[in-house]
């Protein structure tokens, strides 16, 4: 009998983007087997950037982030540059997560680092 039990399956992945820039990122998800998820429908997902992990507003609103997935697990996560231009360059925190049903999953986790933009 197993002495210890984690329903934690998220992955720590750093992103690092830079402000005013149209944020995309794509990542693919696959099961235990090596079988991608049908990321295609019936999930909702949702993109927390914050300060700290105890903050409660967020610096980028969820609502700024668009979410296309495949069923070949390919998830892409999209925020327009008009949005990130309002980001100050620093070091954030985020979690992705996915609802399916009622079923709430973090998927990936880990630091949201903003560089600034020269350009204007």
């Amino acid at each position: 009998m197993a002495t210890t039990i984690n329903l934690d399956i998220s992955q720590r992945v750093d992103i690092t983007c830079r402000r005013g820039d149209t944020f995309i990122v794509s990542m693919t998800f696959k099961d235990g087997d090596g079988n991608p998820f049908d990321l295609s429908t019936g999930y909702a997902w949702k993109l927390d950037v914050k300060e700290t992990d105890t903050t409660s507003s967020d610096i980028i609103p969820d609502t700024a982030f668009t979410y296309t997935g495949t069923a070949q697990g390919e998830l892409t996560i999209s925020c327009p540059a008009t949005t990130m231009a309002n980001v100050e360059g620093g070091i954030y925190v985020y979690d992705l997560q996915s609802d399916q049903s009622g079923v709430v999953k973090t998927w990936v986790y880990g630091v949201f680092k903003v560089n600034e933009d020269v350009s204007e």
